[in-house]
């Protein structure tokens, strides 16, 4: 008596729940009380993919075993697409019954693996299903990217602060969260004000927000709700992870990208959905995220209070913090090249650049640093003096912008006037060529003239507006300074009034051997300290930017 297996497969949670297994499965019993066959036992896989193979299967893993014991000799299948999606899944479930003597027949397609023609035939129809399947996906994505490009969100899991509208689009989610005021909208921006404004980093962000108890996903009753179609449950915290992907995620700034995460080769359609914050603040939190992850090191023993400021001119790559054995084995901190170590950069790896020692510089930024903070009177008394001259200078500007854009319409009227002179006959076309080619010239000088005083008077508004916020800014640093400042106060104070850190390396001529001169570029006053070879320093002077 031949024994019988029958496996049925539906592909999604949604079939399951409409009933198609039991549809497969009643159809089944009905088959083999119609060929008087008996079943032994049932192979059911709700919700799984045909996508995957066999054996990767709860049920299909179950059944190879089985197969593999001799515990069935004929396996009935609903249709061939049950065993899988494709021709090299489908003709792979086969060949590994086969090599247990299982036969395998279909429901409903003419084929019977027991005989040559049936096992032809069943090349021909998983060939067939792998075309079918090819096909209907690619009207899906065709369908799926026609609805994406009308800005449609199209399943998935929707971003923390947004919700899909009843048309099926994405709208800011502004409802207050459980027992909080903020909503997912709000902790959004509270996100990205951390990181833009604050210069927090994940960490920080993430612990914080679980400080105040928000929850990452909105949860009732210790369920998940439905977002999308993730269905688990979370562990209920904020994680940097987290904090990052919400960081780095372009939805936020009215950008969304559809199907940057696809495995196969297709379309990243771009579309414009609400922004949560600019353009300008999601920027910002880029570059703040960026120099984070310069900040971090694997060791917090060694801890460089000017790392990622320090920029090496011979190759351009950015000074890093190393420690060398010493004498009697204690370690030394230096800063040195990136460039001695990576291959990025012309030098490939070795730049000739000097190495600067970590006390020495970090104790000049930091001594210089103090006494700006302590004693910033002669610095903001040349600022005020410089600032008295560019308001003049800067009123002066503004009445030659008016001048010029006086002349530019005059032009505008030349012009004119010399095209009617030329149609009255009155002049030649030389005449008229060489005229409107004086005119243009001089109109073009003129805006070249007028872009220039506008960059200029841009550039001393931003000057005054960093002088208006020196005085509180100074404010804000004494009170850090109240206490004995830890590393990360310092390391902010140092980032707050450092610009940057140019390391200029010199062979000497005579001895051959490199000179590092050392220029520290501070915000509002700035000294430019340069250093001869030995770290001393030989001249120092307060420049004031312009």
């Amino acid at each position: 008596m031949t024994r019988l297996a029958v496996y049925a497969r539906v592909s999604s949670d949604d079939q399951a729940e409409r009933g198609t297994i039991e549809n497969q499965l009643e159809f089944a019993r009905k088959y083999a009380d119609l060929h008087q066959l008996e079943v032994t036992k049932w192979y059911k896989d709700d919700g799984v993919t045909g996508t995957i193979p066999l054996e990767a299967r709860p049920a299909g893993k179950e059944l190879l075993e089985d197969a593999k014991n001799g515990q069935f000799d004929l396996l009935l299948i609903y249709k061939l697409d049950r065993l899988g999606r494709s021709a090299r899944i489908i003709l792979n479930a086969v060949h590994e019954l086969e090599i247990h003597g299982i036969k395998i027949r279909s429901m409903t397609e003419p084929f019977d693996t027991g005989d040559p023609s049936g096992r032809f035939l069943l090349t021909i129809l998983a060939g067939v299903a792998d075309l079918e399947r090819e096909t209907i996906l690619e009207r899906m994505w065709y369908g799926a990217n026609r609805a994406a490009r009308t800005g449609k969100w199209l399943g998935g899991i929707v971003p923390y602060g947004y919700r899909v509208d009843s048309e099926g689009f994405l709208e800011i989610n502004e409802d207050p969260l459980p027992y909080s005021e903020l909503s997912e909208a709000g902790v959004v921006r509270l996100i990205f004000h951390m990181m833009a404004s604050q210069g927090h980093s994940c960490i920080k962000i993430a612990d914080y927000l679980n400080a105040l108890g928000i929850p990452p996903s909105y949860t009732k009753d210790g369920r998940l709700v439905k977002r999308g179609k993730r269905h688990e449950k979370t562990a209920g915290i904020w994680r940097p992870s987290r904090i990052r992907g919400i960081i780095t995620n372009t939805t936020y700034k009215g950008i969304h990208l559809y199907g940057k995460r696809s495995t196969k080769k297709r379309e990243v359609i771009e579309r414009e959905v609400p922004a949560i914050v600019d353009v300008e603040t999601w920027e910002k939190a880029q570059k703040v995220l960026k120099e984070n992850q310069i900040e971090a090191f694997k060791n917090s023993k060694n801890r460089y209070l000017v790392r990622g400021l320090m920029k090496c001119q011979c190759c351009g790559l950015t000074y890093i913090g190393v420690h060398y054995p010493g004498r009697n084995r204690n370690l030394t901190g230096y800063y040195i090249c990136s460039g001695k170590q990576s291959y990025k950069g012309p030098y490939q790896g070795k730049c000739p650049s000097k190495n600067i020692p970590k006390e020495w510089i970090e104790d000049l930024v930091w001594q210089d640093c103090l006494k700006f903070i302590n004693q910033p009177g002669e610095a903001l008394k040349e600022i005020a003096a410089t600032m008295e001259v560019k308001q003049a200078e800067q009123h002066d500007l503004t009445s030659e912008i008016a001048a010029i854009k006086e002349s530019i319409e005059n032009k505008d009227i030349e012009r004119q006037s010399i095209l009617d002179l030329f149609r009255k006959n009155i002049i030649s076309f030389n005449d008229l060529e060489q005229q409107i080619q004086k005119i243009n010239m001089e109109k073009n000088m003129l805006e070249q003239r007028l872009r220039e005083i506008q960059n200029t008077i841009k550039m001393e508004t931003d000057y005054t507006e960093r002088v208006n916020n020196a005085f509180e800014l100074l404010l804000r640093l004494r009170d850090k300074l109240k206490e004995e400042p830890s590393f990360e106060v310092k390391r902010e104070i140092v980032k707050t009034l450092v610009n940057r850190i140019s390391v200029h390396t010199i062979v000497d001529e005579y001895t051959k051997r490199p000179r590092a001169s050392v220029s520290v570029h501070y915000c509002f006053a700035k000294d430019v300290i340069h250093t001869d070879k030995d770290l001393t320093t030989i001249s120092a002077k307060t420049l004031l930017e312009t």
